[in-house]
């Protein structure tokens, strides 16, 4: 393993330590699973984020409440 020894700013630091913290991890451990998570990830490719269908039709006023009913088409 190699160490790097990487200056975060202060209040940067303090957010990783406290999501570290809540994760139930140490600081370094934390900060490799950022890293791993990170590395080599496509955003482009990745089907939640490539997605550029837009729907450009009428929107239901109650969508955002009533989604399951419209994606699954269930009765109402």
């Amino acid at each position: 393993m190699v160490n790097i020894n990487i200056p975060f700013p202060d209040d940067l630091r303090e957010q990783a330590e406290s999501a570290a913290r809540e994760r139930g991890l140490a600081l370094d451990e934390f900060v490799r699973l950022c890293v791993s998570n990170s590395v080599g990830q496509n955003l482009a490719t990745d089907p939640l984020f490539a997605d550029k269908e837009v729907f450009a039709g009428e929107v239901p006023a109650d969508l955002a409440q009533n989604h399951d009913d419209y994606l699954y088409e269930t009765e109402q």
